[in-house]
C-alpha cells in the first residue's frame, strides 16, 4: 500500500508572500520618528506599539494589517536597526498609547474625546 504525502504547495507560499507584500504597501507611517511627538526613547515607542497591538487584538483586528517592521543594516558602522512602520490607524493608535505625560498623546486623547462627546449631545 502506497502512502500519499502532501506538501505545502509552492503556489500557496507565493500567494502568501504576495499578500504580505500588499499589506506592507499600506504601512506608510514610520514609527521610529515619534521622538518628535514627545516620545523620549525607543522603549517608550515600543511600549506604545505593544499597547496599540493589544488594542487591535482585543477588537479582533489583525495587527499585521496595521503594523510591521524591517531591519536596516548600516554596513559602515556595523549596526542593525529595527524600523517600525504602520498604517494611519496604527500610527494614531500608537500616538494615543504614549505615556500619560506625553503632551501630544494627551492632546490627541482630549481632542478625540471632545469630538466623541459633542456627537453624543
Amino acid at each position: 500500500m502506497a502512502n500519499v504525502i502532501s506538501y505545502r504547495s509552492r503556489r500557496y507560499a507565493v500567494l502568501e508572500a504576495f499578500q504580505e507584500a500588499l499589506a506592507y504597501r499600506s504601512l506608510n507611517y514610520t514609527l521610529n520618528g515619534l521622538k518628535r511627538y514627545g516620545f523620549e526613547n525607543e522603549q517608550d515607542i515600543n511600549l506604545a506599539i505593544k499597547k496599540a497591538m493589544t488594542v487591535c487584538n482585543g477588537l479582533g483586528i489583525d495587527p499585521k494589517k496595521h503594523f510591521g517592521y524591517f531591519y536596516k543594516v548600516d554596513m559602515l558602522n556595523k549596526y542593525v536597526i529595527r524600523e517600525w512602520k504602520a498604517t494611519k490607524l496604527g500610527f494614531y493608535l500608537v500616538l494615543c498609547n504614549g505615556r500619560s505625560d506625553n503632551p501630544f498623546a494627551g492632546a490627541l486623547q482630549i481632542e478625540m474625546l471632545t469630538e466623541f462627546i459633542s456627537k453624543l449631545d
